[in-house]
């Protein structure tokens, strides 16, 4: 299984394979290649996809790929489970004629307290790029994702989060700009991002339970500030893909019990022995989705 990562103009990669003892990786690296428009967008990724496929020595890969979330569109829409044609009628308030024509739209359940989807738009040139390339790579597309999600997905499967009664997935951004996804009772309850100082935090955008998303910032500036404060989660899965190396390892240190490294080789083994930085290539928890129901 090839797992890609987007993460701006960078494209993580890690190739596994089925074993007596679990998932072995057999190769895992990183290459860079701007795609400026979507009008490139085809061939562009065409020339990405052959790159990373032809370094990994399988004439017929099946891959997952995690899309970065700066080529999609994020946004709530309110649902009742007893009224489908309140639902539909909703659903035409809030899409735009315009975006309908470039954009295919995917809901996905929140906690159920909130009576709300989570609305995902995906450019239509994305589904298509997918279907001429990997046709013409003869290759086999298993699932697509996006950033945190799939790095959430990564959290369950390498750590059992979904054991765990609620959790945080904690993506350490460029320039303190945070995203977070609360999970309760292996349930979206909240996604959100903020933004970091060095006393306080902001809430920049959220979705879901608003009252969480405070409890969790308020935790947030004590850890910060050095408070003791209760946890809002059972764990904490925390991990960058822009290099903020030392900011995580700083809130590691703050609350090394509640606080862990999401990364997939932490309980993942290479087929030949080889030392692996973790934090160098905290990156890869984005290949979470290429983990789903395998016992790892």
């Amino acid at each position: 299984m090839l797992a890609i990562a987007q993460s701006g103009n960078t494209y993580h990669y890690l190739n596994w394979t089925p074993s007596e003892i679990g998932p072995i990786v057999t190769h895992f690296g990183k290459i860079k290649k701007e795609i400026e428009t979507l009008e490139e967008f085809i061939q562009n990724h065409y020339e990405i996809l052959a790159e990373i496929i032809s370094t990994i020595d399988n004439d017929e890969p099946i891959c997952t790929y995690s899309l970065d979330r700066e080529n999609l569109i994020f946004f709530t829409s309110y649902v009742n489970t007893d009224n489908q044609d309140l639902n539909r009628w909703y659903q035409k308030q809030v899409k735009d004629e315009i975006l309908d024509d470039t954009m295919d739209y995917y809901y996905y359940p929140m906690h159920s307290s909130l009576g709300q989807m989570l609305s995902i738009a995906v450019p239509k040139v994305i589904r298509r790029s997918f279907q001429k390339n990997m046709c013409s790579l003869n290759a086999q597309l298993n699932g697509i994702s996006s950033g945190i999600f799939s790095a959430e997905n990564g959290a369950r499967c390498w750590f059992h989060a979904d054991k765990l009664d609620s959790y945080l997935v904690w993506k350490i951004g460029n320039k303190k700009k945070d995203e977070i996804l609360y999970i309760n009772k292996n349930q979206l309850e909240s996604y959100f991002s903020i933004s970091r100082t060095a006393k306080k935090v902001k809430i920049n955008w959220q979705l879901g339970n608003r009252e969480a998303v405070d409890m969790i910032c308020q935790y947030f500036e004590h850890l910060i500030n050095n408070n003791q404060t209760q946890i809002p989660a059972s764990k904490i899965f925390i991990y960058t893909c822009n290099g903020k190396i030392k900011d995580v390892k700083d809130f590691q240190k703050k609350d090394i019990e509640n606080v862990i490294l999401l990364h997939p080789f932490s309980v993942l083994k290479m087929d030949e022995e080889e030392k692996i930085n973790l934090y160098d290539t905290l990156s890869l928890a984005e290949t979470g989705n290429a983990f789903g129901k395998i016992d790892v």
